[in-house]
């Protein structure tokens, strides 16, 4: 059996990694940490067949250091290097492979590597069960397949045992009792992954449409749907499925915010509602834009729509990584001590959001814009508040949205005093236009404040 030692620090693509590297070459996959765990292993191991590595893990130049092991030992091992970057002495020894989320790539250039014909990989071009997040059957109540939970038997051996029949109901609770027994994933049979999306996708618009029950339940209805598209589009684009259900999420976003007639009562719904980060501070985003609008007399459906596609978007780049998301300025990117890769992938990622938008060919015209601006630079690069002057007005009313939301979110993961967000904001930006923004939702707040309890 082959051996391939796999140096990755995001979680999530290691576990991506290993299980199509098990599955398509069927090799051992040993993770480390560094170049130099790798190395201390590959002294009592040295008939290791591949490393795979970033360029660079935290400030260790992770692919120089193992190259010039490899070649100063004449080891015949195989390096493939994910990321930009790559060493000008690793040219010619080494496979680059820049996009390091790019498994299929990383798998094909692994069998190559490990001399396995292309008859092998046309029969194991896909594992027999595919992993399906286990949040994906919060908001059903059957399935179109048989469901499958996964126990491994040996080092790279699995059993699959069947826990949900095809037509089979099923509540919140079968659910959570998987995830108390610590499964983040069930497994569908891999000829059945498009119709499971797509009754997944029909389920959850069919649910949107005609919601009956509370404005609690309605916001973790669209919370669990967001988590369903943003993952579905990333893996497969838009199409008919994910582009109805995107739109259905956006359509309940706009009308919670419609249907509310206080701003303030509907943002503390939304923050302690049973969902992640990114859905809630793309919805938290969306209501206070609108509030802006209807306060700054722009209060036009078209408006409200194109807010809402920038508020679900604008950090969609960022669905396996979002706790980047939470860095909103350039002193916060410095301090966060990031690798090279992690540190680009924040750096850009209002470009990355609005290209990703850009595909959708039916999002309101100009939507993609403000999503490259919500963090005050106009080519979607960086963190700026002296470049927020130059933004067009609806971009620096989402940006105002964008920072309030992420200041409520602070606060309430960090705790501590309240904080002085809206005189924060003043401080911030220096601008005439983003400081009429940031008093019509001051006075908005102040309102409220007023009312008698």
């Amino acid at each position: 059996m082959a051996q391939i030692i796999l140096i990755e620090s995001n979680q999530t693509l290691k576990d991506l990694l290993t299980l199509n590297l098990v599955t398509y070459t069927g090799a051992e996959v040993i993770p480390r940490e560094s170049a130099k765990e790798a190395i201390e292993l590959m002294d009592i191991l040295p008939n290791i067949d591949l490393v795979i590595c970033p360029v660079k893990t935290g400030s260790e130049k992770t692919a120089e250091i193992l190259g010039t092991y490899l070649m100063g030992n004449d080891n015949s091992c195989g390096l493939i290097v994910l990321g930009d970057g790559l060493p000008a002495n690793l040219s010619d020894s080494a496979v680059n492979i820049p996009n390091g989320q790019d498994w299929e790539k990383v798998v094909e250039s692994s069998l190559k590597i490990l001399g396995i014909n292309e008859e092998h990989l046309r029969k194991k071009i896909q594992p027999d069960y595919l992993p399906v997040p286990i949040h994906y059957f919060y908001s059903i109540s059957s399935t179109c397949c048989d469901v499958f939970i996964r126990l491994k038997k040996g080092p790279d051996t699995y059993q699959y045992i069947k826990r949900l029949h095809q037509g089979d109901n099923f509540t919140k609770k079968t659910i959570d009792r998987y995830i108390t027994q610590g499964l983040s994933h069930l497994h569908i049979p891999k000829d059945f992954q498009k119709n499971f999306t797509n009754f997944v996708s029909d389920q959850l618009v069919e649910k949107l449409n005609n919601f009956e029950g509370t404005e609690e339940e309605h916001i973790e209805l669209i919370g669990n749907s967001y988590d369903v598209a943003i993952q579905e589009i990333k893996k497969m684009g838009f199409n008919g499925a994910t582009i109805q259900l995107t739109e259905s999420i956006i359509d309940g976003m706009i009308e919670t915010a419609k249907n509310s007639p206080d701003m303030s009562p509907l943002l503390h719904k939304v923050i302690n509602s049973k969902s992640g980060y990114l859905y809630q501070n793309g919805h938290m985003a969306s209501i206070v834009a609108s509030e802006c609008l209807k306060k700054l007399g722009l209060d036009k459906p078209e408006l409200h729509e194109k807010m809402a596609y920038a508020a679900f978007f604008h950090d969609i780049s960022l669905c396996d990584n979002e706790e980047l998301a939470k860095i909103t300025s350039y002193e916060d990117l410095e301090a966060s001590e990031l690798d090279e890769e992690h540190w680009d992938m924040a750096f850009n990622h209002a470009l990355e959001s609005s290209l990703i938008l850009e595909k959708h060919t039916e999002a309101p015209e100009g939507a993609a814009d403000i999503i490259k601006h919500h963090h005050g630079s106009l080519n979607g690069k960086g963190y700026s508040t002296t470049g927020a002057n130059k933004i067009p007005r609806l971009s620096k009313i989402f940006l105002v949205s964008c920072e309030f939301s992420s200041e409520l979110l602070a606060y309430k993961e960090h705790g501590g005093p309240p904080r002085p967000i809206i005189k924060n904001l003043f401080q911030k930006f220096q601008d005439e236009e983003i400081a009429k923004v940031i008093h019509v939702l001051e006075l908005t707040l102040k309102k409220k404040a007023k009312k008698p309890a």
